[in-house]
């Protein structure tokens, strides 16, 4: 028996057993677009949809097929629409005879005209009370009175969105959050590369893209020559423009999709995918070269990963082969 019951349990517990109209909603998008579909079944108005007040504008985001046409993505002035009306209580929330006389009885906006004779709008308020927009819908002709049952649903429907997309508002300005944290952990203060904190984390994600993948990359390893030259003659405020130029100089040498690194004091890394050993050995000098021109001496040395050496090994090895090209400087 209690075998059988716990058995019972996991199948309750799995979600693969429930189907789809029960499960949570994945975000505000298709949270909304269920409300619209449920509001119109609900009040059989001709157009429902959720808008969003931006400005001086009112845009569609999610809207039933009607015969007024309007899609996903139109944007009507907010001034010209009924639910402006109705938050700023000139209009109830639910009117479902509009009178042809009425001033408000047409609404029109960049050359569409929209003949509303029923109108719903129940605005979606964030947690912070201020308003989103609204959940509404129109219909061209008189409707029958809204019930009690009807419009106490239709209450219900635009709390459960105002609160889906409050906390998905928050949890995007907790992610953007956490985003400019670990770019700032991540980020080297004088030059704005990334710090070895970032290079580390860059070479392991790269990493296992190579092994699942068979990418192929490689690591350059560049120290400049005469930093502590620079800081003994003329101080650490040279020695840091030189840091920051020598910086800018490799950035600009590399591709978009390389990844650059300040990796110690004097002392950068590049990770390049998908490039030929010829192209490495291109790359390197490209880098020597634009650092001379500019009166920046280093030295640089090169790895590529290969099946049997992560690029961990590879950043070792070219950082060994940078210290072979200094020793032979004198």
């Amino acid at each position: 028996m209690q075998d059988e019951y716990h058995g019972s349990a996991d199948r309750l517990r799995s979600s693969q057993n429930w189907p789809g109209q029960v499960l949570p909603f994945s975000d505000f998008s298709t949270a909304s677009a269920a409300a619209v579909a449920y509001l119109r079944d609900l009040t059989k108005f001709e157009l429902c949809a959720v808008t969003r007040l931006e400005g001086a504008r009112s845009v569609f985001l999610s809207v039933t097929p009607s015969d007024y046409k309007v899609k996903s993505g139109d944007t009507f002035s907010w001034d010209a629409m009924l639910c402006s009306k109705v938050l700023t209580g000139e209009f109830p929330k639910y009117l479902c005879n509009i009178k042809r006389s009425q001033r408000h009885g047409d609404l029109s906006t960049s050359g569409l005209n929209l003949r509303v004779r029923a109108h719903v709008g129940v605005p979606l308020v964030l947690a912070d009370r201020s308003v989103f927009g609204t959940i509404c819908a129109m219909n061209p002709e008189p409707m029958p009175e809204l019930s009690r049952l009807q419009i106490g649903a239709i209450e219900l429907v635009a709390r459960m969105l105002s609160t889906v997309l409050s906390l998905e508002l928050q949890s995007l300005d907790q992610r953007r959050s956490y985003e400019r944290a670990k770019m700032e952990s991540e980020s080297d203060e004088l030059t704005g590369l990334l710090n070895r904190r970032g290079w580390d984390r860059a070479l392991h994600e790269e990493e296992i893209l190579c092994a699942q993948y068979g990418f192929t990359a490689s690591v350059l390893v560049i120290d400049l020559d005469n930093l502590k030259i620079v800081n003994d003659t003329h101080g650490h405020r040279a020695g840091d423009d030189l840091i920051r130029n020598a910086a800018g100089i490799i950035e600009q040498a590399c591709r978009s999709d390389d990844v650059v690194a300040r990796t110690g004091g004097d002392e950068f890394a590049v990770l390049s995918k998908g490039i030929s050993p010829e192209g490495l050995k291109a790359f390197a000098r490209r880098i020597r070269i634009a650092l001379m021109v500019a009166g920046v001496s280093a030295s640089v040395g090169t790895s590529t990963r290969t099946p049997s050496k992560s690029l961990t090994d590879a950043w070792t090895e070219a950082d060994a082969a940078m210290y072979v090209s200094k020793r032979s400087k004198g």
